[in-house]
């Protein structure tokens, strides 16, 4: 008899060890749900079955997983239940969109946009890419004079384009531009259709401009000038990323056309305070623009990770269970191209939503908080005195099983994107004040007949601030050549690399230096009129 109760015990005790080593996996994913701070209805639901295994009187234990396999089956007869999948889109940030354009709405006789929409409507990219402008030609004719005798079928082609140009024109003399908010990251193909074209209009522009130096239009030459500057405020008035960069690179073309003009052509005093007067309108504001930035860029996101939930006519939300809803909602011309799903494929869809139940915010509203809270951190960047010398945190947040982690990661990625964003605000105001700068040193010669030694000579001839380079708060450096001279700064090491770290997309390794003048890589127009006869 007492052997069988040892024995009894002996089995009793190996039943208890088996079954705390079958809940040592449970308890190790509670205790790795909370360190990582999985979503709540994860840890909830791995503590529930962790009680029912260990509290739970045994009687009950029965009930429980007869409750949970009954709640399974019901799961299960979910998925395969028919169910109304027409008229659902993606959400969006609807009523955040409606405050945004709100708040930047302007009237439309002041809209210079309602002239760039009616150029689009007729756009034809094509026709701004002819197949004779090979690379060295429209090197060429962009960025120096050209006469018509020389290149007549370009010439031609510009002619051909008069109506576009005189539109052009037309939106310069508007001083406000506002183009619909465009938030919804499926059809952002739209946005960049028009960047697209702002582009190929700057270079036609410019392409006209250069013709007329040739030629000796020189009242032509400023005003498509200042048509290219003009777009490129234009679109610096946008509140995207894009619009913004792709305005940035307007202006610091069409900084780099009058440049030249000021150097090399018949640059009177009349003409150029014309283009002083033009440059110092251009005034960009960090601590509003950046702020502005990031309400559109949030939207965006926002709306991105909208399309985890969809809403019907009658604004119930669920959250999606087919991919290609977006795409036939955004697109419905491309309804037939769009692969439909197989019925397996839809049901696994389906019941991958009770898995992103538990993982994705029950309401876009939340999602869209967490996206509010996560940008935060980007806008002590606006503020004057942040310190640019820091280095940007690239590195990702700690690793946590849940949304705001996948969020958060996101920023983390673009978050350094400002920095560089920052520096081209630096690049451009460096060309702009050197362009003034330019201006002073191109008065000087025109009373004298020959450049100055040095920047001190001109100090009186324009506005002392203009002087002090944005990079470092020194002193540009300015050098007389055989030809001119040489401008630029130092950078933000505000150490003299003898102007070697180039242009706009011309940097070398090494060299901190912005070059302002000469621009680079420049030849005469007589150099490149042979290089192109050979």
């Amino acid at each position: 008899m007492a052997e069988e109760k040892q024995e009894k015990k002996k089995l009793w005790l190996v039943k208890q060890i088996l079954s705390w080593i079958s809940l040592g996996p449970l308890a190790l994913l509670v205790i790795l749900a909370i360190i990582f701070q999985a979503p709540w209805k994860v840890t909830a639901l791995l503590v529930i079955f962790f009680l029912a295994c260990t509290v739970l009187p045994k009687p009950y234990r029965k009930w429980f997983w007869l409750s949970a396999g009954a709640v399974v089956i019901a799961l299960i007869i979910w998925v395969f239940l028919p169910e109304d999948n027409e008229g659902w889109r993606p959400y969006t940030f609807d009523k955040e969109l409606a405050a945004l354009e709100a708040k930047y709405a302007i009237p439309d006789e002041e809209n210079a946009a309602r002239i760039y929409n009616k150029l689009l409507e007729d756009y034809n990219e094509a026709a701004f890419e002819p197949n004779f402008l090979d690379p060295n030609l429209e090197d060429l004719t962009r960025k120096e004079p050209w006469s018509s005798r020389d290149y007549p079928e370009i010439a031609q082609w510009i002619k051909q384009h008069e109506g576009t140009i005189t539109r052009l024109i037309e939106a310069s003399k508007i001083e406000k531009c506002r183009f619909p908010i465009n938030a919804d990251p499926v059809a952002f193909s739209q946005s960049m259709e028009r960047l697209s074209a702002m582009r190929r209009w700057a270079f036609l522009l410019c392409r006209a401009a250069n013709n007329d130096l040739g030629e000796n239009r020189i009242d032509q030459v400023i005003e498509k000038n200042l048509t290219v500057l003009q777009m490129g405020k234009h679109q610096c008035q946008q509140i995207t990323i894009i619009d913004l960069l792709v305005g940035i690179a307007i202006e610091a073309l069409a900084t780099s056309q009058f440049k030249t003009f000021i150097v090399t052509g018949d640059a009177t005093e009349e003409r150029l305070s014309v283009i002083e007067n033009a440059l110092a309108e251009i005034k960009h504001d960090w601590s509003y623009d950046l702020p502005r930035v990031l309400e559109g860029e949030k939207l965006i996101f926002k709306n991105l990770l909208g399309m985890f939930y969809v809403v019907n006519p009658k604004g119930k939300v669920r959250l999606s269970r087919d991919p290609t809803v977006a795409i036939k909602s955004q697109f419905p011309q491309f309804q037939q191209e769009v692969p439909s799903l197989t019925y397996w494929r839809k049901k696994l869809l389906k019941a991958s939503t009770i898995l992103g139940w538990f993982f994705i915010p029950s309401t876009p509203q939340k999602a869209g908080k967490i996206i509010d809270e996560s940008y935060e951190k980007n806008y002590p960047m606006a503020k004057p005195n942040f310190d640019w010398e820091k280095e940007p945190e690239e590195s990702s947040p700690m690793l946590r099983f849940n949304y705001r982690y996948w969020v958060e990661h996101m920023t983390s990625i673009i978050g350094p994107m400002y920095y560089r964003i920052h520096d081209l605000y630096l690049r451009l105001a460096c060309d702009i004040r050197g362009a003034r700068i330019i201006i002073a040193l191109r008065r000087y010669k025109n009373k004298t007949g020959s450049w100055p030694e040095s920047l001190d000579e001109v100090k009186t001839l324009t506005e002392p601030g203009i002087f002090v380079d944005p990079f470092n708060n020194d002193s540009f450096i300015y050098k007389l050549t055989e030809e001119n001279f040489t401008l630029y700064s130092k950078g933000k090491n505000n150490i003299d690399d003898d102007g070697k770290r180039g242009r706009w997309g011309e940097e070398q390794a090494g060299a901190d230096d912005w070059l302002i003048w000469p621009r680079k890589g420049r030849k005469t127009q007589k150099g490149k009129a042979n290089d192109q006869r050979q």
